[in-house]
């Protein structure tokens, strides 16, 4: 099993500039409660966890207005407080419409920020970028038919995971 360090240098992928510097400050926000990532078989909870994190880590870093701004875990608490998705017992179309604003959140983060983040689609060779930051984009946001996820991004799987990492019980 990598360490949490040795996996956010996976997901920087090569960069070696503000992409790198927020996954490694995702990193050590996760490192009190993951120092080590677990690869299981089937669903990569550990993993999804580290890259949503880097995204959002990354999205408001870039975002806030204030150079050199650092994200804490409560800023996370609080983002993942008004991202979180609905329960079973909601409404007709609110998940539907909780999992879009996930999306057109980070998306929005991540395009304000110069990045050209394509719309979600079904997961594909052909959708590939040169942009690391992208490229993970495509990984979380991207659909398939696998079984079990319903239809669902991985980025759900990936903020319900911060929700039970930086939720208000934790932080």
């Amino acid at each position: 099993m990598p360490t949490i360090w040795e996996y956010a240098d996976q997901v920087a992928a090569g960069d070696t500039g503000l992409w790198q510097a927020a996954t490694r400050r995702a990193a050590i926000l996760l490192a009190p409660t993951h120092p080590v990532i677990s690869l299981p078989y089937r669903m990569p909870v550990h993993q999804v966890l580290v890259q949503t994190t880097a995204l959002v880590v990354y999205g408001r870093t870039r975002t806030a207005g204030a150079p050199g701004h650092v994200v804490t875990g409560f800023e996370l608490a609080a983002w993942v407080a008004e991202h979180v998705l609905p329960g079973t017992d909601s409404g007709p179309g609110a998940v539907a419409a909780a999992v879009r604003r996930q999306l057109d959140s980070i998306a929005g983060m991540l395009r304000s920020t110069g990045h050209h983040v394509p719309e979600p689609g079904p997961r594909a060779l052909h959708r590939y970028s040169p942009d690391p930051v992208v490229r993970l984009w495509h990984d979380l946001a991207d659909v398939d038919d696998a079984p079990g996820l319903g239809g669902f991004p991985l980025l759900c799987l990936g903020v319900a995971a911060m929700s039970d990492t930086f939720g208000p019980a934790i932080v």
